[in-house]
């Protein structure tokens, strides 16, 4: 009997590992937000409410995504966006350049970088911020995960957490060139030439270690 009990623990005690290792699985968001366009709308389902906008004359959809607490439309006039908590559609208005900008959506952020600027639209905050660019500087590339948004330019990159209210920035050296970009919902790390460029959500500032 004893025999018996000590191989019991065995496959007890690896149940209750897995148990463990499972609990710290980061938690998977359900879409709570339907979007599509209909007669001139655009139109968000959320739960059992309806929230509609009406599209202007020469207004045209370009791009439209949801997911998690988001849902967001990309016309050739303006950014639009709601949230399961916002209680309507909140938008910006856009230059005519700014309608060929990258847009992309998160759970909790929608990223917009066109022209001269990069817009989130932070869920937490329920409210559009923007970050002037470079006016010179190309776009490189702009990736958004749970948590975390990144832009880079061929100067410098840019960071945004839902914890925080404003972007962060991080200039590049004389000669120091971009070359990839690994993102996780809550962290980013940027390899360039010279350097490991690193943040993640909780503290939302920029670390850096050089590899030469």
């Amino acid at each position: 009997m004893p025999r018996y009990r000590r191989f019991l623990t065995v496959p007890i005690c690896l149940s209750i590992l897995l148990s463990a290792i499972g609990s710290y699985a980061e938690e998977e968001i359900e879409d709570l937000v339907d979007v599509f366009e209909s007669n001139r709308k655009i139109i968000a389902v959320i739960e059992k409410r309806t929230f509609t906008s009406n599209l202007r004359s020469k207004e045209k959809v370009l791009w439209s995504d949801s997911d998690g607490y988001l849902g967001a439309f990309l016309t050739n006039e303006r950014f639009f966006v709601i949230s399961t908590s916002s209680g309507a559609w909140k938008y910006l208005p856009l230059k005519s350049d700014e309608s060929k900008g990258v847009a992309s959506l998160s759970p909790y952020i929608a990223l917009l970088v066109a022209g001269d600027r990069a817009i989130v639209f932070n869920e937490v905050s329920n409210r559009f911020i923007e970050k002037r660019l470079p006016i010179q500087d190309e776009l490189l590339t702009a990736k958004v995960e749970r948590y975390v948004a990144v832009v880079v330019t061929s100067s410098r990159a840019f960071d945004f957490t839902t914890r925080t209210s404003a972007f962060n920035e991080i200039p590049f050296r004389g000669g120091e060139t971009f070359e990839e970009i690994k993102a996780t919902s809550s962290k980013a790390t940027i390899r360039t030439s010279d350097r490991l460029l690193t943040f993640n959500a909780k503290s939302s500032t920029w670390n850096e270690h050089r590899l030469y």
